[in-house]
């Protein structure tokens, strides 16, 4: 009658709990086609959590998701048990059931199957003797490592790990394959995970889980022949829109697959059952064991409550305060848990399971420290504590002379050895490491060992013994290095000293590089407005003191800056010239062939005397003074320049040329006490002397041939 009640309320809710997957329109009609139709499901009976049996009743994963694919669905599947994964394997491939769970899609296998996506995903794990010497995969290279008949992994592993070469026997079941390696028949077994790892654990005290191999995983799909690919695509979809049902069904069965594991009595589980939640007391920061945010117990500690309570569904609250607080709430019944020292006191109010940590206290100091033979070692030696922990009754109860220094807090403790305040501190060894190393404390080292069970513990009240006892079986499954390292990302990072040096250093360098950028931009600016300034008053200069057609010096820089000559060798030539008929080339041809003359003319000039300084006194009148020119020069180089004059010849008109030509005269000036002026009106007479005697040899009136227009 039960189990027809029970048939009758599923059906009933899933009548009334409409489908939430989403199907296209080939997948629905199939789905509506095959309503209610069952299928046989074909599965490792030895699989772990995916299916088991607790309390009489089948359990697991994979009865949650049939039961779920059938209110969502409305599809009934069927759950075959088989002798084994080779069994159930083989009758799929006959035809003999509809839908294979956990099999993992190969290339073979794609040929006559279609896979739906994994609806969990388990590494594979490999197991020897703790007494073995084989503690990593690469030990078992040339050794005997034994298989599940059928199991991918036996070619997977050749193709992930080439280097190793195994000798592989296969089994028909893990539980063949472990009575193997207990035998010493085999050096190792590898298999899947899904939670078995703890049961062979619990109920194998001589085998260790060596490896999880995670490249390797077992996939638990739900595979079907290729001609029922509708099938799968109705899973898929479902696997696919109901991740987040499937997590909670997969925490769920491993929550129950691990309380069979364990054992747990009636009494533990009905304490799950009823109950099945417990307060834990966080006192202030003890990293990187105890760390109190937002509602959360963090830090080692904490990561490994947090795993107790997922194993086998504790859920856990949080309570924080300081030690001392958390101590008298644990003794009035306000706190169930605390992380402590065990000690013959706290025995009174406290059950104490498996240790977390089994490091036992290590003595600390400064380098120039003596080096401390256990506790006894430190009598009369000053030695921090923190106020309320165990350290003070230990020491007081060892030692003569007890020279104790209580502290806040283990940073305070540290503080004061190095300050040479105190001598010693004790403390756990990954407490010490995190402080020092965090803080880069380079002056603090270890000097010494106790051989006190100085291990960490959870405190259990009394008034809780099935707690402490569920704990007690669950906490040496628990991988310790592992959840302390999860711990430790979980707390925050120290502010280290040395960093914080070097930090101020280089906030310091930075400073002083920005003052010094800002100086180096303030000079460049500077020198850039300089520059520019400098550039206008050339470039103004240029302008006042420059002739802009020849580029000789106006009779502005002659009257302004050489009116007293230009320095130089003496004596001095001064040569005036007055280029001729540039008025009857501007009126035959045009300005811009009588610029072309002055522009032929003075380019002449500069050719005969590179070394001269020139000047445009006038339109058509030029003066050059040449240091260290005598009469006999300047009378030979006017001579050559008059010849280089009739040798050029340059454009007028199309087709019509002309040659340069000018009147010039000179005065020699023998030194800077004769004046300039006198000297110049010297020359001038002399070029006026030079053109009259040029009128009578021949004509003014321009002739024009047909090359040559001679000036």
């Amino acid at each position: 009658m039960l189990l027809v009640w029970v048939c009758a309320l599923a059906g009933v809710a899933s009548a009334a709990e409409p489908s939430q997957v989403q199907l296209n329109s080939d997948e629905q009609a199939w789905l509506d086609a095959n309503r209610g139709k069952a299928f046989s499901v074909g599965f490792d009976p030895f699989a772990g959590l995916d299916y088991f049996e607790f309390r009489g009743q089948p359990n697991g994963l994979l009865p949650a998701l049939i039961e779920d694919i059938e209110a969502q669905l409305g599809l009934k599947l069927v759950p075959v048990m088989s002798k084994a994964w080779d069994d159930a394997y083989t009758r799929f491939v006959a035809g003999q059931i509809d839908i294979l769970y956990g099999v993992n899609a190969t290339p073979e296998r794609s040929r006559i199957m279609w896979f739906t996506r994994p609806v969990w995903k388990y590494p594979y794990n490999m197991y020897a003797l703790k007494a073995s010497s084989v503690q990593t995969l690469g030990d078992l290279d040339g050794k005997q490592v034994g298989f599940i008949r059928n199991d991918f992994v036996v070619q997977q592993l050749y193709r992930e790990f080439p280097n190793i070469h195994l000798q592989s026997l296969e089994f028909d079941s893990q539980e063949l394959g472990l009575q193997a390696l207990e035998a010493g028949l085999i050096d190792g077994f590898v298999t899947a995970g899904a939670g078995v790892e703890y049961d062979f654990i619990y109920t194998r005290p001589k085998v260790a889980l060596v490896a999880q191999i995670r490249s390797i995983t077992s996939d638990m799909t739900m595979a079907v022949a290729r001609d029922r690919e509708l099938l799968g695509r109705v899973l898929d979809r479902y696997i696919d829109q109901r991740s987040t049902a499937i997590r909670v069904m997969k925490r769920n069965a491993e929550s129950l697959y691990n309380r069979k594991t364990l054992r747990l009595n009636e009494a533990e589980l009905r304490w799950l059952e009823q109950k099945g939640t417990a307060a834990v007391g966080v006192a202030e920061d003890y990293l990187p064991f105890d760390h109190y945010s937002q509602g959360e117990y963090r830090g080692i500690a904490g990561e490994m409550l947090k795993r107790i309570g997922d194993s086998v569904g504790i859920r856990f609250k949080v309570v924080s305060g300081s030690f001392s607080e958390i101590m008298d709430q644990a003794r009035r019944g306000g706190v169930d848990v605390v992380n402590m020292a065990k000690t013959e006191d706290r025995l009174k109010d406290f059950f104490f399971p498996h240790a977390i940590s089994t490091e036992r206290d290590i003595i600390v100091g400064l380098k120039t420290s003596a080096p401390v033979q256990d506790v006894y070692g430190l009598e009369g030696k000053r030695v921090a504590v923190i106020d309320g922990f165990w350290h003070e009754e230990y020491l007081r109860k060892n030692l003569k002379n007890a020279q104790i220094v209580k502290t806040p807090d283990i940073m305070a403790s540290l503080q004061l050895v190095r300050e040479a305040n105190v001598d010693y501190v004790i403390e756990n060894p990954t407490v010490v490491e995190f402080y020092i190393n965090g803080l880069g404390y380079t002056d603090v080292v270890k000097r010494g060992n106790t051989s006190k069970d100085s291990f960490v513990y959870f405190g259990v009240t009394r008034r809780q013994p099935e707690l402490a006892s569920i704990m007690d079986k669950v906490i040496p499954l628990i991988d310790f290095e592992d959840a302390k390292y999860a711990g430790i990302q979980s707390v925050p990072a120290l502010d280290n000293e040395a960093n914080r040096r070097l930090l101020m250093l280089v906030l310091v360098l930075v400073v002083a590089l920005l003052g010094i950028l800002l100086l180096v931009i303030k000079v460049v600016r500077n020198l850039a407005e300089q520059k520019s300034r400098a550039q206008f008053l050339t470039e103004r200069e240029n302008l006042l003191y420059t002739d802009a057609l020849t580029g000789f010096f106006n009779r502005n820089y002659l009257s302004q800056k050489a009116s007293h000559g230009v320095a130089g060798a003496y004596p001095q030539a001064l040569v005036v010239a007055d280029v001729n008929n540039l008025k009857q080339i501007n009126d035959s041809y045009g300005h811009a062939a009588g610029d072309a003359l002055l522009v032929s003319f003075t380019s002449l000039v500069r050719q005969q005397w590179p070394q001269g300084h020139f000047f445009r006194l006038g339109g058509d009148e030029f003066l050059i003074m040449l240091p260290g020119t005598d009469a006999t020069r300047a009378q030979a180089d006017i001579a050559a320049l008059s010849a280089r004059c009739q040798q050029t010849s340059y454009l007028v008109a199309h087709g019509e040329s002309a040659q340069p030509n000018a009147a010039m005269g000179y005065a020699i000036r023998n030194s800077a006490e004769v004046p300039l002026a006198g000297c110049i009106a010297e020359a001038d007479q002399r070029m006026y002397q030079a053109k009259a005697l040029m009128k009578k040899r021949r004509s003014d009136d321009l002739q024009v041939g047909a090359a040559t227009v001679p000036l």
